[in-house]
């Protein structure tokens, strides 16, 4: 009776138990849930903050400043220069995407009527199809560019939320080696050097990624803006624009600004497309072969199938944004999870060589 009785408490305990449990993790959820724009703005500053803490160790190195002063100085820049290109191209680029959304399906039907065109056309309605979503392609990409062209109540949200982003990195940025400290006080000293020592590894491989992919996007923006206007391209700010952002996207974002650039500038002329993908043919093994491992190098260290899966699954939840961070992200996870199979690794492989050892000289 007695062991009955004691059965039937630690079963009502445990059922209690999983109750608080499962109930406790449903408020976090909803918790998280509603504050879900605080926490994407958080991690967006955390994101920033890791692209340019190794700038501003640069900076508080060289400089006879404080670090207050170096990142002060450098967000602060970084967001003037920012807001300042904006000012200049705001209105053209509003006005050239705006356009170029409203008129993709006629780009498109001009490109079919072309002999190009309907030579490619054939019996395929790939053609059709294009016509009838050209419109929401481009306005997917207006969308995704952070909504360029709302105005209103959409861009007083926007002004508010970038400079709540700003000065949250600002902060992080100032606050780091603090925030570091404290974290390891809260470690012993080996354990402390290994999160420190991760920590870095993280740290340099975002910000040099990111970094480096800035500038690539920015030379592509210029490469495709410069030749569209030569080759008398409309919406040569616009189609700039968008090359320079879907460039940002590992692998299928500089083919997906292929796609909407040969569109138009068949709409000009055969010579003119074939000017154009010659352009992006070439620029594409620059990038590839030149570009990338001068600038970047091999910073993520991921894999092509982790970078596409990477791509594919962050953008699914955060747009285009996710899609861009994506890599970093992956790379960052990769080296978390190298950092903590490290040691087993390592007994393997000495396993591995012991075995190996007297079988070779049998």
């Amino acid at each position: 009776m007695k062991d009955d009785a004691a059965r039937s408490e630690l079963a009502v305990f445990i059922s209690i138990r999983s109750i608080l449990f499962v109930g406790a993790a449903v408020a976090v959820g909803w918790a998280l849930k509603s504050v879900g724009h605080v926490v994407l703005l958080v991690f967006l500053a955390a994101f920033n903050a890791a692209v340019l803490a190794p700038v501003v160790d640069a900076m508080d190195r060289r400089l006879p400043w404080s670090r207050g002063m170096c990142s002060t100085v450098l967000v602060l820049g970084l967001s003037v220069l920012v807001v300042g290109v904006l000012a200049i191209l705001l209105a053209p680029i509003v006005d050239g995407v705006r356009d170029l959304s409203h008129n993709a399906p006629r780009l498109v039907d001009e490109a079919r009527q072309t002999d190009l065109g309907r030579s490619l056309d054939g019996g395929s309605d790939a053609p059709a199809l294009l016509q009838k979503h050209a419109g929401d392609i481009v306005n997917g990409v207006k969308r995704l560019s952070g909504g360029v062209a709302q105005v209103g109540v959409s861009a007083f949200g926007a002004v508010t939320l970038g400079v709540s982003v700003v000065f949250m990195t600002l902060f992080l940025l100032v606050d780091l080696p603090g925030l570091r400290s404290w974290i390891g006080g809260l470690l012993y000293r080996d354990s402390r050097a290994r999160v420190e020592q991760v920590t870095d590894r993280i740290i340099q491989t975002t910000s040099r990624y990111m970094l480096g992919n800035l500038v690539i996007s920015l030379i592509c923006a210029l490469t495709y803006g410069i030749t569209a206007a030569i080759l008398g391209l409309p919406y040569a700010l616009a189609l700039a624009l968008i090359a320079g952002i879907l460039d940002l996207i590992p692998n299928i974002g500089a083919l997906l600004a292929g796609i909407i650039i040969g569109i138009v500038a068949l709409t000009v002329s055969v010579g003119a497309l074939i000017v154009m993908v010659v352009v992006i043919l070439l620029y594409q093994q620059i990038e590839n072969y030149v570009l990338q491992p001068t600038i970047i190098g091999r910073a993520a260290n991921v894999s092509g199938f982790t970078v596409i899966v990477s791509v594919l699954l962050f953008g699914s939840l955060f747009g285009v944004v996710g899609a861009v961070i994506g890599v970093p992200i992956a790379a960052a996870i990769q080296i978390v999870i190298d950092e903590l199979t490290a040691t087993r690794r390592a007994r393997i492989a000495a396993d591995d060589a012991a075995i190996a050892g007297p079988a070779a000289g049998g």
